[in-house]
């Protein structure tokens, strides 16, 4: 599965906002990668964009996480939910889990399909 993101992120207000919350002088490039973990993780588990706070714990490209998740959610780029965090506007640009499980049940079937389909040319 492949994690979109727009090229447009780069120079994305909500980055440098973020960036400025968690200071220093690289504070725009841990956004910046912190998000894009997030974006990858929520479409290799798809989870519609839905990280627990286990999950983002477990995050270890950082030295302190849930302070540079917090930052995201003042930047507007995380939300906080019950149970840990969502990416904002997630499946505005991202296909849903069901999407993603349909075309996979489709595509395994077409598959199976042109297999039946060879093997009863060549028999």
């Amino acid at each position: 599965m492949w994690a979109r993101l727009d090229d447009e992120l780069l120079d994305h207000e909500k980055i440098f906002t973020a960036g400025e919350v968690i200071g220093g002088r690289n504070g725009s490039v841990i956004a910046l990668g912190f998000y894009a973990q997030c974006l990858m993780w929520a479409n290799r588990h798809l989870s519609d964009g839905h990280l627990t706070l286990g999950v983002i714990k477990g995050f270890r490209h950082g030295s302190n996480p849930l302070s540079i998740a917090d930052a995201l959610v003042k930047a507007g780029l995380l939300e906080k939910n019950g149970s840990g965090f969502v990416i904002h506007d997630f499946n505005e640009f991202n296909p849903s889990a069901a999407k993603v499980k349909k075309k996979r049940r489709e595509d395994r079937l077409r598959k199976q399909r042109e297999r039946d389909a060879k093997e009863a040319a060549e028999a």
